[in-house]
């Protein structure tokens, strides 16, 4: 065992001597199909739960001292006597806050006179200024999100990305297999010359199937500990092909081109997919993309205006355009609810762009992520207002 522990060979593509004949290593190997179970997922999700967990009562601490200071509205036209207290959490951070900076600046407005209830004497607003960009109590709630999705979609992305690298190699690898078998090889000795040729991704596993051979495991152990730990459909398909036909009988050989050119079949209808849906993805995002800016477009100009007009009188107390009669409307809770659709367009639109695309839960989880984000930075890039507090009496 202790010579083993030792025992390194030296790559002879490389000149660097390799750690894969250590002991410990061939052990697990060897543990492979045993009851063995990978925890790295598993660990990846509890983290980015509790990461969730930790964002979520950062918003609850900073929503309780967001609402220590009472937003008024004395007159009830949905106008803000002081509006400048929405986000003033003691956990809401902005640039100056963090750096003494001023890099977005947003003009708001606040009720000019809070003891009438009529917009007439908004056209004369008093300022007020709030800088941006503004992480408040819905932000936190928002990176809950995303630290729930991103963490686990990306690292299934790389083990998919692994496994695929493998899969675009393994039918060159069985291919070779058959013409050293053909050549009148043994299987030792076909696998242990294929270990030094270069098979990209799949270097590592053809090694430890050398290896695994040398000890005197049959091939057919060998080819299912190596799908077991790639952990690939296409690639345990093949070796479940190949490891059938031989107990049946025939010449090895032939099995062996024949699940080379069904994984080459099935890798090729793959790439042909991704091609044809590539389209169908691009309309999802665009329709997010348009969708995003009339909501900006509403929000930074539309909304506004209308908060701002002086149709409402304080006889009729509602504000009326054409056959259209608004009896209020708060420019932060509209500017907040476009927001909530936004990101539940972002959720929307990018699950089923995973699920067109891959078919896959950890490609939804990317792309929502991403979409999410796109939503979030725009609207505080443009410094619209957006908190978890409504206004009084709505």
């Amino acid at each position: 065992m202790t010579s083993l522990e030792k025992k390194k060979q030296k790559d002879p593509r490389t000149g660097v001597k390799r750690s894969w004949m250590n002991y410990s290593a061939a052990v697990k190997w060897l543990e492979v199909g045993k009851g063995k179970v990978d925890y790295a997922p598993y660990v990846v999700v509890i983290l980015s739960l509790l990461v969730a967990i930790g964002l979520l009562a950062v918003a609850a601490i900073n929503h309780a001292s967001d609402q220590e200071t009472l937003i008024r509205d004395g007159d009830g036209d949905k106008q803000f006597d002081n509006p400048w207290v929405t986000n003033d959490g003691a956990l809401t951070l902005n640039p100056k806050i963090l750096f003494g900076i001023s890099i977005f600046t947003s003009n708001e407005t606040a009720d000019a006179d809070p003891l009438v209830s009529s917009f007439d004497e908004e056209k004369d607003p008093a300022a007020w200024f709030r800088e941006y960009p503004e992480i408040s109590a819905l932000d936190y709630i928002i990176f809950a999100v995303i630290s729930i999705m991103l963490p686990y979609g990306y690292f299934a992305y790389r083990r998919d990305m692994q496994r695929t690298r493998i899969e675009a190699k393994f039918p060159d690898f069985l291919r070779d297999l058959a013409e050293f078998w053909k050549g009148g090889l043994s299987m030792n000795t076909a696998v242990e010359t294929l270990a030094k040729g270069e098979y990209g991704f799949l270097n590592d596993e053809v090694h430890k199937m050398s290896t695994q051979l040398s000890w005197g495991v049959s091939f057919g152990e060998v080819m299912n500990m190596f799908s077991e730990r790639v952990s690939s459909p296409v690639v345990t398909r093949a070796v479940r092909m190949v490891d059938e036909a031989n107990k049946a009988g025939g010449k090895i050989s032939d099995i062996l081109l024949a699940a080379s050119y069904d994984v080459r079949e099935i890798k090729a209808l793959e790439t042909e997919r991704g091609q044809e849906i590539g389209s169908y993805l691009a309309v999802i995002y665009m329709s997010f993309v348009i969708y995003l800016l009339i909501i900006i477009v509403l929000v930074a100009t539309f909304v506004p205006a209308i908060v701002s007009s002086g149709a409402a009188t304080a006889s009729t107390g509602s504000l009326t355009i054409g056959n259209l009669k608004i009896r209020s409307l708060n420019q932060i809770w509209i500017s907040t609810t476009f927001y909530y659709s936004v990101l539940i367009q972002a959720v929307g639109m990018g699950m089923t762009g995973g699920f067109m695309a891959t078919g896959k839960l950890y490609s939804g989880f990317i792309r929502s992520s991403l979409l999410i984000l796109i939503g979030w930075f725009t609207f505080e890039i443009m410094g619209i207002t957006t908190s978890i507090i409504s206004p009084p009496n709505t």
